[in-house]
This record gives C-alpha cells, structure tokens and sequence, in this order.
C-alpha cells in the first residue's frame, strides 16, 4: 500500500490525524472493498453473456 492510498483510505473512513488506526482493520475493510466490487463485475458480466460468450469461445478453440 503507497502512503497515497493509506491517506485516502483515512480519508474515505474519516479517520483524524490523531487518531490510532488499526493496520489489520484497515487492510481488511480494504479487501472486504475489493471482493465486493470484484462481485459486482462478476455479475454484470454473468447478466451481460460475457462468460456464455467466453464459454463459446472456448468450446471452438478445443474443437481445433
């Protein structure tokens, strides 16, 4: 993590100068941040065909 991603995330949590942060809380309300919008990617591109698209795709290159 760059020092300009811990300030934004201080920021993002409201988090003071003088306050005492916990690094592991951090980090994992980080990765909670993360799979969630991994999530929602996954979603729109299951509801979108793109991964019935991928799956044809992959069917006719095995089929070479």
């Amino acid at each position: 993590m760059t020092r300009a991603e811990l300030i934004e995330l201080c920021d993002r949590y409201g988090i003071e100068k003088d306050d005492e942060v916990d690094m592991n809380d951090l980090a994992q309300a980080r990765a909670e941040e993360r799979a969630e919008f991994i999530e929602r990617i996954e979603e729109r591109q299951h509801m979108s065909g793109f991964y019935a698209f991928q799956d044809k795709l992959e069917m006719c290159r095995r089929e070479r």
